[in-house]
């Protein structure tokens, strides 16, 4: 009984010291990530993604890396058919980028990412279509309480990202050295890709932030403009696509026919309201930060007429 009591205790132990070393594995592969100043968000879709997949193989009883191998790994692939292909993409992708670190560090001895299968995807599909006209822009606006301390800061934020085209990412991530008022423009880094950019401080935009700082925001010692509710600085998981669905339906907005309403529709919009305007797609490239112009030409695609009034455009700065 004794014996047996300790071989139980002695194989529990070698157990928990596998999963402790999938977890310094995943620590060191996030901290790398980290290193390269990938976005929060990223970083975050990784750790979830990899975890699934460390758990998968201990279910499997597989709680040695050495043991890893293709047909586990394809097994596993097999696993996310119930996902959609682009979520599958993404899955799949992290776990290249997995193998890949621990194959330059060391814990393999292979190179297993080279196994791993290329998920077919087209990523145009994923580009919002939803439009928001100007009228729904103003009926949206409109619909904010800017009497309170919330409705001051989810104008001045909705305002930026209707105005600018900035990204909540980069929104919630804005400090006060970001902006220049003495030259009236905005001036950061994107989270996404790390370009820099620099934006003007329109004057509606402008009043708004000003509005927040000087009579909305808390008294709180933070470099961040805008707080959540808890008077802190927007966890890296924050989302504020619900506050707009919130201003929606307060605007009495008819959502049943789009497809797609968080806040990058509110980007989209402003970029295919530019098209209409004629405004040169290079410049439209440059308002929303885009490091490739073909970029911004694919993201336009919905409005084919005004595209292709701009084709020469691009073809110049493409030469």
């Amino acid at each position: 009984m004794h014996i047996k009591l300790s071989h139980k205790k002695f194989k529990i132990d070698i157990v928990n010291k596998c999963k402790l070393q999938y977890r310094l594995i995943l620590k060191k592969f996030l901290d790398e990530l980290k290193i390269k100043e990938l976005s929060d968000k990223y970083i975050s879709r990784n750790k979830r993604e990899i975890t699934l997949f460390f758990k998968y193989l201990w279910l499997k009883d597989i709680y040695d890396i050495s043991k890893i191998t293709n047909d586990i790994i394809f097994n596993y692939i097999c696993t996310l058919d119930k996902y959609s292909q682009g979520n599958k993409y993404n899955i799949v992708s992290k776990l290249r980028g997995l193998f890949k670190f621990m194959y330059f560090n060391h814990y393999t001895k292979t190179d297993l990412s080279l196994c791993i299968p290329k998920i077919p995807i087209n990523h145009n599909s994923k580009i919002p279509h939803t439009i928001w006209t100007p009228e729904d822009i103003e009926k949206i606006l409109n619909s904010i309480d800017k009497s309170t301390n919330v409705g001051k800061r989810d104008y001045a934020i909705l305002t930026i990202m209707i105005y600018l085209g900035l990204r909540f990412t980069d929104v919630k991530n804005l400090k006060f050295e970001n902006i220049d008022w003495k030259k009236n423009v905005i001036n950061l880094n994107q989270n996404k890709t790390k370009k820099y950019i620099t934006l003007p401080l329109l004057n509606n935009v402008g009043t708004a932030i000003i509005d927040y700082i000087k009579n909305g925001r808390p008294n709180v010692d933070s470099k961040y403009i805008f707080l959540n509710n808890k008077n802190e600085k927007f966890t890296p998981n924050s989302d504020f696509s619900y506050v707009l669905k919130k201003y929606l339906k307060l605007a009495n907005i008819d959502i049943s026919d789009k497809k797609y309403i968080g806040t990058y529709s509110l980007r989209h919009s402003l970029a295919t309201t530019l098209l209409q305007n004629r405004t040169q797609l290079s410049t439209i490239s440059s308002i929303l930060g885009h490091t490739d112009i073909n970029n911004t030409a694919v993201y336009l695609k919905v409005d084919i007429p005004s595209l292709r009034e701009c084709c020469l455009d691009l073809e110049v700065d493409n030469l």
